[in-house]
């Protein structure tokens, strides 16, 4: 099922109750964090969004290791993935490196209805791994693509992830103030949290969460379609929080 993963791909099922033949999203973590460290950091958004009607696929990937690091394998594999569930409409969503397996997973994949990124990053400055991967793709991306992201930091490679999205015809990029690298995880966990939080904003987790939350699950149900969800995104939808300076427009 999923090229190069010498043990197979494991992965879990969210599914969306009362809803016959829901779209599928297929969401991908970030480097080290599918569990290595021991926990999962998209199982709680993979059960979010399956509560509004989408079945969403949450695999634990095989590339992302201290041993191996090949993100075109990842992308590759949530195609796999996606084929292997049966899904015919098929979303690819990631944070951080699961975020640019997304990008190459749509640019990839001829049903791809579209991309999310959770503060995506592109390669940048890795011993063996050639920079910018993410850009011989993302021009390729011809469906709706929707991105949030963090305070520029060295966890997210400065916001390099930002460039992708901009090579898009259908992207729209929003930052959310004070938001840091783990706020886009659920559950995070010390793996993120020792390195990455961003101190002294004057937004909190409280206020950032549900912004993010809203946001993300927003973006994931207008890419399937829903018109009310894409009206989320508009400059008049987001005024309250763009006046307040939680939210900026970046594209």
């Amino acid at each position: 099922m999923a090229t190069n993963c010498t043990d197979g791909m494991a992965y879990q099922v969210y599914t969306p109750q009362g809803v016959s033949n829901p779209p599928v999203l297929v969401l991908a973590h970030g480097f080290l964090r599918g569990g290595s460290l021991g926990t999962h950091t998209m199982i709680e958004w993979g059960a979010h969004y399956a509560s509004w009607g989408v079945e969403v696929l949450v695999p634990t990937l095989c590339h992302y290791s201290l041993a191996s690091v090949d993100h075109e394998m990842n992308g590759q594999n949530l195609i796999e993935l996606a084929q292997h569930h049966g899904a015919t409409s098929v979303l690819y969503g990631g944070q951080s490196a699961g975020g640019l397996a997304a990008v190459i997973a749509a640019a990839n994949d001829s049903s791809a209805l579209g991309v999310l990124g959770l503060d995506a990053t592109d390669t940048e400055g890795v011993p063996g791994v050639d920079d910018f991967i993410g850009q011989n793709y993302a021009g390729s991306v011809q469906v709706p693509s929707y991105a949030l992201v963090a305070e520029p930091s060295s966890c997210n490679s400065n916001n390099n992830g930002i460039s992708l999205f901009e090579l898009m015809d259908e992207a729209q990029v929003f930052r959310v103030t004070d938001s840091d690298h783990c706020d886009y995880e659920s559950p995070t966990d010390w793996g993120c949290t020792s390195f990455c939080l961003n101190q002294g904003g004057t937004f909190s987790d409280e206020d950032i969460f549900p912004v993010i939350a809203h946001l993300s699950t927003a973006a994931i149900l207008a890419i399937t379609g829903d018109s009310g969800a894409e009206q989320a995104w508009s400059d008049s939808s987001v005024s309250g929080w763009v006046s307040s300076g939680q939210l900026e427009r970046l594209r």
